[in-house]
């Protein structure tokens, strides 16, 4: 017998779930679009040598891989900002701003059947390329609060940190690459006694232990920048603050700052290296939304190209709306006929006339016209009507009157 279950981790889209997924997609496209991003499309796989490099080990492992009939090792998408990097370094004008979207399929490999992530997954992001600095970082902000907003979501909060804030400190207390990398993913993970642990065993001064101790709880409003400043004196990790601040005093002036608050401890990803933020909604535990900004990610294809963007997960917003109550009935007929089949030309007229008027129409194939008018009731359908012997004839809603 054929296994005809789904692998775990994919899933199929009935047509409640499909017409709000084309729906919020369409909106969130929409707001990209107002704001001058354009939308590219990117393959499903590619060749895992273009990638080999700036693909950590457990990025590498979670990459879904497969053998070319020539041999070459392939890999389906995982990432559209590194591809959006690819095509960057080798399709943009790099001395222009570029600002584009995708609304893409994203593929993660996991061995584990239990977990409750996904394999497949749609995904919704901008990327902003070129030297925008910290008003690209305002703008991608701005663009984020405003596609949530146009999806229906209103329970959500953004929380925004700067990795730059923790490589200042990190480089003032003379860690190398590998031991900061290690600590960042403890403070990341708010691993407080792991972070303890891993300081003790190193050569670091007491006061930048102390400053390291305190990033996991630097989280809230306005006032954690004041906090976050007391005893740093190194350039990088002020400026950093500096760009906070400006972030939050032109939400503010927009009146988005109440769907913001500060986290210094956010220090997501092993490619970003200043704003990052990740969005959140009351309704679920996950992060529906992340991005940042990745100055030296495209360096890795061969091109100096500033960068700042973020990636909406499409099938986690549309738990949220859901759980919101924001999700809408899929978008029935207007009108249901059926048709004794015996005027072609007088039916496909007609026909045509109202959908070419904007309206829904469904013919159906049912033998009676209490078997038309029972299946609209049930289904929501507001008219019906029987075409017959070159004749309309309205049996619910409608003109109720018969006559070409």
């Amino acid at each position: 017998m054929k296994n005809i279950r789904l692998p775990f981790g994919v899933q199929d889209y009935m047509p409640q779930e499909c017409y709000n997924k084309e729906l919020t997609q369409e909106k969130l496209g929409n707001v990209f679009s107002r704001h001058g991003f354009l939308r590219v499309g990117t393959p499903a796989i590619e060749y895992f040598d273009a990638y080999d490099e700036v693909l950590s080990r457990a990025s590498q492992n979670k990459t879904f891989k497969m053998t070319d009939s020539d041999g070459s090792l392939l890999i389906l998408r995982s990432d559209p900002t590194l591809q959006i990097c690819r095509m960057a370094a080798t399709k943009f004008d790099a001395e222009n701003i570029n600002k584009v979207y995708y609304l893409e399929n994203s593929y993660e490999y996991i061995s584990d059947p239990t977990t409750a992530r996904s394999r497949e997954f749609p995904q919704a992001g901008v990327e902003l390329l070129g030297n925008s600095g910290n008003a690209g970082d305002i703008e991608i902000l701005t663009v984020a609060i405003e596609s949530l907003l146009a999806a229906g979501l209103t329970d959500f909060m953004l929380e925004i940190g700067q990795v730059g804030y923790f490589n200042g400190i990190a480089g003032e207390a003379g860690l190398c690459e590998k031991d900061a990398g290690e600590l960042r993913s403890l403070i990341n993970k708010k691993d407080m006694l792991g972070m303890e642990m891993f300081l003790s065993g190193k050569n670091v001064a007491d006061k930048y232990v102390a400053q390291f101790m305190m990033l996991p709880t630097l989280f809230g409003d306005s006032e954690v920048i004041s906090k976050a400043r007391k005893g740093v004196v190194n350039v990088k990790s002020n400026r950093a603050l500096d760009d906070l601040e400006n972030i939050l005093a032109a939400l503010k002036a927009a009146g988005l700052d109440k769907y913001v608050s500060v986290d210094l401890g956010l220090l997501r990803g092993d490619y970003y290296t200043g704003m990052v933020l990740k969005g959140f909604s009351s309704q679920l535990g996950l992060p529906i939304l992340d991005g940042g900004r990745y100055d030296g990610l495209c360096s890795a294809f061969g091109i100096t190209l500033p960068a700042v963007g973020f990636s909406i997960g499409v099938k986690r917003l549309l738990i949220a709306l859901e759980k919101e109550g924001k999700l809408v009935p899929c978008g029935r007929s207007g009108y249901a006929y059926i048709s004794d089949g015996k005027d072609h030309a007088f039916e496909y007229g007609f026909v045509s006339k109202l959908r070419n008027g904007g309206a829904k129409v469904e013919k159906c194939f049912f033998d009676s016209r209490d078997a038309l008018v029972g299946y609209c009731n049930s289904a929501g359908i507001k008219n019906a009507f029987v075409i017959s012997g070159g004749k309309v004839e309205y049996v619910k809603g409608g003109i109720k009157e018969c006559g070409k």
